[in-house]
C-alpha cells in the first residue's frame, strides 16, 4: 500500500473524529459540519481513485488500522 494511501485514510479517521467532536458539542456549527463532510467526501473520492476496489479499499484500511493499533471504525457505514 502506498503512502499516499495511508495518509488519505488517516486525513478520512480525522475528518471522522472531527465531524462526530463537532456532533457532540451542546449547539453543533452546521457550518463547519457542512465544511468538514464536503472534505471528507472529497477524501473519499481521492481514495476511490487511487485505489478503485471497494472491498480491496476496505481491506487496506483495516492492515493501516491494525498496523497503528488504531480501534476499528465502523467501515460499514453508508454516510460518507
Amino acid at each position: 500500500m502506498t503512502s499516499l494511501i495511508e495518509r488519505l485514510i488517516a486525513a478520512h479517521r480525522l475528518l471522522n473524529r472531527e465531524i462526530q467532536r463537532e456532533l457532540a458539542r451542546r449547539v453543533p456549527d452546521s457550518f463547519r459540519l457542512m465544511h468538514l463532510k464536503k472534505r471528507r467526501l472529497a477524501v473519499k473520492d481521492q481514495l476511490y481513485r487511487h485505489h478503485p476496489g471497494g472491498m480491496a479499499l476496505k481491506n487496506a484500511a483495516r492492515q493501516v488500522l491494525t498496523r497503528l493499533g488504531g480501534s476499528k471504525p465502523a467501515l460499514g457505514r453508508t454516510e460518507s
